[in-house]
């Protein structure tokens, strides 16, 4: 009985004090969002032996944000191009070459890729990482560069995690994107914050049990990086726009050996939820990507 009741009362005390030590934490996951760890280096050598297997040619391409930052990247073209090109947006601590499969894909089929790094990513200069807030207007410059230096018929974006987060709110602000292909991007940065705060092991810990973390967190985002946290958000982003079919973002999904690409984001006109992620369907032959994304075409209000 005494090893019960002793048991109960370490356990409210751990209760009581974990909200208080959540918020400590919290500080330290607010650097660690504006500046994510790079876990990932240049796959230079897969890159030479993907370049190998399409035919396709690389040189480099740079382009310069409105703050002055210089943002790094390639510019990869098939054998035979189709005038259409591709933005690639990498995901979190990665880097260009984290799209190799995606731009393999798209290489295959005649579409000429722009691979750059993200801000505070690979090569590419820049403090902090705002998960959309500056990047939209990076996504801008990159424009401007490509096309003053390239033919574009049309533009896509093509992008995971983060950086599917990014191409939407990119595209909200940037009219030459045409369409959007986005897997598994995040509604909002809050949305993150409450898996940093849980630990990468639940969100649901990070709702609750550590909020103060996630609460202390954006506050220290918000300082330190300048922005309101909450504006960070592709699903905003999303709403604001007027789509020209009822399914704007369409799952591309390559054939084999290719890996799946994982779960598929849609986004329909008048749906209570904008983003809606569907579970992973098992892979089915992909209609040519030129009409896929042909149908995807939209006009930003």
């Amino acid at each position: 009985m005494r090893l019960t009741r002793r048991f109960i009362l370490v356990a409210c005390a751990l209760l009581a004090i974990s909200p208080l030590l959540a918020a400590v934490v919290g500080n330290s996951v607010g650097n660690g969002i504006l500046h994510p760890m790079r876990l990932n280096a240049m796959r230079l050598q897969d890159t030479q032996h993907m370049l190998a297997r399409t035919g396709a040619t690389k040189e480099d391409f740079s382009a310069q944000a409105q703050d002055g930052v210089t943002l790094k990247g390639w510019k990869l073209r098939p054998g035979v191009a189709n005038g259409d090109w591709v933005l690639l947006y990498h995901g979190v601590s990665d880097n260009r070459t984290g799209v190799l499969g995606h731009a393999e894909f798209l290489l295959r089929r005649g579409y000429s890729i722009v691979m750059m790094d993200s801000r505070e990513h690979g090569e590419s200069g820049g403090d902090i990482c705002t998960y959309g807030w500056e990047e939209r207007h990076d996504s801008v410059a990159i424009t401007d560069a490509l096309c003053a230096s390239e033919k574009v018929r049309h533009l896509y974006a093509l992008a995971v995690s983060m950086g599917a987060a990014i191409a939407l709110q990119s595209a909200a602000i940037e009219p030459r994107i045409e369409a959007v292909a986005a897997e598994a991007p995040f509604a909002n940065l809050r949305e993150v914050s409450y898996d940093y705060a849980g630990l990468d092991v639940s969100a649901t810990l990070g709702r609750t049990l550590f909020r103060p973390a996630s609460m202390v967190a954006l506050a220290s985002v918000q300082k330190e990086g300048g922005f309101d946290p909450t504006d960070v958000s592709p699903e905003k982003a999303v709403a604001a726009a007027s789509f020209r079919s009822p399914s704007h973002l369409r799952d591309i999904r390559p054939p084999h050996p290719l890996p799946p690409f994982g779960a598929d984001l849609q986004i329909r006109r008048g749906s209570k939820r904008t983003l809606d992620r569907e579970r992973r369907r098992p892979r089915r032959r992909a209609r040519p990507l030129a009409d896929r994304v042909r149908n995807a075409r939209r006009e930003i209000i």
